[in-house]
């Protein structure tokens, strides 16, 4: 057991009841002694869309293969509500069937390894920054090399000024 099934195992459990009764010769309930009721299983309703899950899977496989890359992996998010919509690692395993699959193939790379973000990021802190006000669709911004705890922040070429159209297009990292 792993994943969403292991972090709600008591959730998705329940408890059982318990009786304890005297009883006669026969076999017959004479006396109620104690009684502990049953606790019911929670559901759990996960957000993963089948479609989409089955979409992001065939297209991470695609993308690992085309870049002949040992591994990959994709979450599919919805933006709005924070939802995981789709996870897929590359190379994956049969969950039916764990013979012959390396242990280290069962990890679910997308929630367990680190990594950095590097420009995958740059338009969600674009969108923030946005929904926020600190910047808006004409903002330009002043791109020029500058200095944090003694590294330096720059872009692979020098630009004085971008727009937030040319932060993402040239993917600046000082913008």
């Amino acid at each position: 057991m792993e994943g969403v099934e292991k972090s709600f195992d008591k959730w998705l459990t329940g408890q059982p009841g318990e009786r304890i009764v005297r009883k006669d010769r026969y076999g017959r309930v004479i006396e109620d002694i104690s009684s502990t009721d049953s606790q019911a299983a929670h559901n759990l309703a996960l957000s993963i869309d089948e479609r989409l899950q089955a979409l992001v899977y065939r297209e991470l496989n695609n993308a690992v293969a085309f870049n002949k890359a040992e591994s990959g992996s994709a979450v599919l998010v919805d933006v709005n509500t924070g939802e995981v919509l789709a996870m897929a690692n590359s190379p994956s395993y049969n969950p039916n069937n764990f013979s012959g699959t390396a242990k280290d193939a069962m990890r679910n790379r997308a929630i367990t390894d680190v990594f950095e973000p590097g420009s995958t990021v740059k338009p969600m802190v674009v969108m923030t920054a946005l929904q926020r006000g600190i910047v808006n669709e004409n903002s330009v911004l002043n791109t020029i090399p500058y200095r944090i705890n003694g590294h330096e922040i720059k872009d692979v070429a020098r630009y004085s000024e971008l727009t937030l159209t040319g932060v993402l297009q040239k993917s600046s990292n000082v913008g």
